[in-house]
C-alpha cells in the first residue's frame, strides 16, 4: 500500500465505496469513477455538454464508463461553470428586487429590473432606521409578483437585524409560492450594494442549476444510484444539492476550485501553482499548506459583478485549446482571447469546410491576403429557410478588398449572429497525431495554408505558437504569483524569458532570473503538449499527474463539506451588549452571557446546516476574539468577535429525503 493510498484512507474514514465524480463545463462533460478505499480513478470519459438539457451529456458520460458498478456507488458530486458562464451570459431567471431602507437602486442593477423599494431597514447597531413599510407592500405585491420566477430580498444592515426581511418574506411567502432569497442569509458582510448585487444574481441563477441538478438526479435515478448528490462550492467545499437550488451563486468558480483539489489528490503535493488549461481559459490558482488559497479580496469577481461569495484565488486568461490562432500588424502572432470551433470539429459536421480549405490551399501561395486569416471561417448562428447555414470565408472577402465586412462580422459573431471556426492548438494537436478528434483532414490542410501564408514549415509554426503559449503562461504565472500586472514585466519580462533560451547577448548584460518556489500541476487536456517546458523559465518541474485531464471531476469527490459562521458582539452603552448572529440580534447583560448565547445560536445554525448537507456528526470548533482600548483605570471593550467551523465527509445513512426535488 502507497503513502498516497494511506493518507487517503485516513482522510475518508472506512469508506469502502466508490465516488462519482461530474465536471459540467460549457464544453465537455467529464465522468469519473474513484476507489474510496485507494484514490484511484476506476474509470472515465469525457463527452459533450448537451444544451438546454444536460441529461443527455451526462449519461453519454456515464454510457462511456468501462464497467462501471453502480451499486456501489456511495457518494456523486458535480462541479460547474453553468453559474459563472450565465452571469458573464447574462441570462437567468426573471428575479424581482425588493429594497429595504435603500435610498436608490444600485447601478449595477440591469434596468428593467423590477424593483420595489420599501420605507424600512435598520442601522449599523440593529436598531430601527424607520417602520417597515408593509402597506405599501400589500399595495403592490400582487402586481409585482406577477410573471416572476425569483424574489429577492435585500435590507438595508440586515446583517445587524434580520427582522424586516423576515417579515417580508413572511408575507411573500403567505401569498405565492415563489423562491424568496433573503440578503442577509447569503452574506454577513458589510457593503449593501455588493449583498444586494449578490442576492439578485442568486435569485436569477436559481432555475438554471436547478435545472442542471434535476438533470443530473434524473439520470442517477435511471441508472438506479442512489446516493447523495453533492454539488462544489466556489472555495472547494462540498453543499447538498438542494443547498446549491436555495443558493447557486455559490457555484460561482466550482470548476476552479475543484481543479485545485483535484490536483492536490492527483499529484500529491500541498504546495504548488495549479495551471488549469480548459478549450476556452486557463485558471491559474494556487495550493497552500494544502488547502485552497482563499482570495483576499472581499468576493468572487465574474466580469462586472462584484459579489460577496468566498472563492478560491484564482487568475483567469483567455487562452485555451480552442483559442483563435491569428496575426496582427507586422506578423506578429498571437493565441486567443477568443475562442472558436477548432476546424477538425465543424468539418465533422460540415463537409463544406474540406472544400473551402482545399480552395485556400490553391490560391493563398498565387494570391496572398495581407491581414487576413487564410483559416477562418463566419457561420451564420441561425439557419436559413432552407438549406444549410451561410457560410463565409475570410480570405475570399480579403481578396476581393472586402476588409470592411470582416470588421462587421465579427461585430455580428459578438452579439452571437454568427459563430466562427479557425485553426486551433487544439487543430495543431490533431494535425500532428497528437490527439484524434473530429475530422484530422481539416486539421492538416489548414495547418498547411496558415504555414504557408506565415512562409515557414508547417514544424516550425506549430513550435511558434507553442512558444507563444508557453511564454504567456510563463508571464502570467509570474505576474500572479507576484501580485502585480501582467504589464509590469513587460519590459523585463523578455531580458529573462529570452536570455534563458538564447543565452547573454553581450559581454556586459543584466543576468536577470525569477525562480517559482513550487513545482507546477499542469491540469486540461491541453497541457500534455503546452506544459512541459512553459516554466522551465521560472526554474521549476512541471507536473502532469495520471487523470490531468479530468482534475475537475476528480477534485469534485475528495471535498469536505466545511463552513464557517461568523458573530459580533458591541457593547450598547447601557451596561449591556447586542449579539448579532445570522439568526437575530440579542440583548445580552454580560459579555459572557453574549459570547455563550453566540455560540449556542451558531453551533445550532452549524447542525442543522451539516445535516442538511449529509454531515451527521460534524466537527466543529469555536473561537472568540476580543478587541479592546486600553484605559487608565480599565481596558475599554469595542468588540468581539465569534468564529464557528463545522466541518465534515457526507453521509450515505442520512436519509434522501432531505434533498429537495
Amino acid at each position: 500500500m502507497t503513502e498516497k493510498t494511506k493518507t487517503f484512507q485516513k482522510r475518508r474514514g472506512r469508506s469502502r465505496g466508490l465516488a462519482l465524480g461530474i465536471d459540467a463545463g460549457g464544453t465537455y462533460t467529464d465522468i469519473i469513477l474513484l476507489d474510496q478505499t485507494t484514490g484511484h480513478i476506476i474509470s472515465r470519459h469525457k463527452s459533450p455538454t448537451t444544451r438546454p438539457d444536460p441529461s443527455t451529456g451526462i449519461k453519454s458520460g456515464l454510457d462511456g464508463l468501462n464497467n462501471p458498478d453502480f451499486d456501489s456507488v456511495e457518494m456523486v458530486s458535480l462541479a460547474t461553470t453553468f453559474a459563472t458562464n450565465a452571469i458573464v451570459e447574462e441570462t437567468g431567471a426573471e428575479a424581482g428586487l425588493i429594497l429595504i431602507g435603500y435610498e436608490k437602486t444600485p447601478e449595477i442593477i440591469p434596468k428593467g429590473t423590477r424593483v420595489l423599494h420599501l420605507k424600512g431597514g435598520h442601522s449599523v447597531k440593529g436598531d430601527e432606521q424607520e417602520p417597515l413599510d408593509l402597506e405599501t407592500l400589500d399595495k403592490k405585491l400582487k402586481s409585482f409578483v406577477k410573471g416572476l420566477q425569483t424574489v429577492a430580498i435585500a435590507g438595508f444592515f440586515s446583517i445587524r437585524n434580520p427582522e424586516h426581511e423576515d417579515l417580508v418574506t413572511a408575507k411573500i411567502k403567505s401569498f405565492c409560492d415563489l423562491p424568496v432569497i433573503q440578503g442577509h442569509r447569503l452574506s454577513m458582510r458589510l457593503d449593501a450594494i455588493k449583498r444586494a448585487a449578490t442576492v439578485w444574481l442568486n435569485a436569477r441563477l436559481i432555475p438554471i442549476i436547478r435545472n442542471l441538478i434535476r438533470s443530473c438526479q434524473k439520470v442517477l435515478a435511471d441508472y438506479k444510484i442512489q446516493a447523495p448528490l453533492m454539488v462544489v462550492r466556489s472555495d472547494g467545499t462540498l453543499m447538498s444539492a438542494h443547498m446549491a437550488v436555495e443558493r447557486p451563486i455559490d457555484t460561482l468558480l466550482s470548476g476552479p476550485a475543484a481543479s485545485i483539489l483535484g490536483a492536490k489528490h492527483l499529484a500529491g503535493v500541498d504546495e504548488c501553482l495549479i495551471v488549469d488549461m480548459g478549450g476556452t481559459t486557463t485558471d491559474i490558482a494556487i495550493l497552500s499548506n494544502g488547502r485552497v488559497k482563499i482570495s483576499s479580496q472581499k468576493g468572487a469577481r465574474v466580469g462586472k459583478w462584484e459579489t460577496h461569495v468566498e472563492a478560491a484565488q484564482v487568475r483567469t486568461i483567455g487562452l485555451g485549446g480552442d483559442s483563435l490562432i491569428h496575426v496582427e500588424k507586422r506578423r506578429n502572432l498571437r493565441v486567443g482571447p477568443r475562442r472558436v470551433i477548432p476546424l477538425c470539429v465543424q468539418a465533422d459536421k460540415d463537409e463544406r469546410i474540406i472544400h473551402h480549405l482545399t480552395s485556400v490551399l490553391e490560391r493563398i501561395r498565387y494570391v496572398p491576403c495581407k491581414g487576413a486569416n487564410p483559416c477562418s471561417f463566419f457561420i451564420q448562428n441561425s439557419p436559413r429557410k432552407s438549406g444549410s447555414p451561410e457560410l463565409i470565408s475570410e480570405y475570399n472577402l480579403w481578396i476581393k478588398n472586402d476588409g470592411l465586412f470582416v470588421y462587421n462580422l465579427i461585430e455580428q459573431e459578438t452579439k452571437g449572429l454568427y459563430f466562427r471556426t479557425a485553426l486551433t492548438p487544439t487543430d495543431l494537436r490533431v494535425a500532428r497525431g497528437e490527439f484524434c478528434l473530429g475530422n484530422p483532414e481539416a486539421s492538416r490542410l489548414a495547418l498547411r495554408i496558415f504555414a504557408e501564408y506565415m512562409e515557414m514549415s508547417e514544424e516550425a509554426l506549430s513550435l511558434m505558437v507553442n512558444d507563444h503559449i508557453q511564454q504567456k503562461l510563463c508571464l502570467e504565472t509570474v505576474a500572479f504569483v507576484s501580485g502585480k500586472d501582467k504589464e509590469f514585466f513587460n519590459g523585463l519580462g523578455p531580458r529573462w524569458y529570452n536570455a534563458s533560451n538564447n543565452g547573454r547577448q553581450a559581454r556586459i548584460d543584466l543576468d536577470l532570473q525569477v525562480t517559482l518556489t513550487a513545482p507546477v500541476v499542469g491540469l486540461g487536456a491541453p497541457a500534455h503538449s503546452c506544459m512541459p517546458h512553459a516554466f522551465e523559465h521560472i526554474n521549476t518541474d512541471t507536473l502532469l499527474p495520471e487523470g490531468y485531464d479530468v482534475s475537475v471531476a476528480v477534485g469534485s469527490v475528495i471535498g469536505m463539506v466545511d463552513k464557517t459562521y461568523k458573530g459580533l458582539i458591541r457593547a450598547n452603552g447601557s451596561n449591556t451588549f447586542d449579539l448579532f448572529t445570522p439568526k437575530a440580534r440579542k440583548n445580552c447583560n454580560s459579555l459572557e452571557e453574549a459570547v455563550a448565547l453566540g455560540r449556542t445560536i451558531m453551533e445550532d445554525l452549524a447542525r442543522d446546516e451539516m445535516r442538511q448537507n449529509y454531515v451527521g456528526d460534524p466537527l466543529i470548533k469555536f473561537n472568540f476574539y476580543e478587541q479592546c482600548l486600553s484605559g487608565e483605570e480599565e481596558d475599554i471593550h469595542l468588540e468581539t468577535e465569534l468564529f464557528l467551523r463545522a466541518t465534515g465527509r457526507p453521509n450515505v445513512s442520512i436519509p434522501e429525503g432531505l434533498m429537495t426535488q
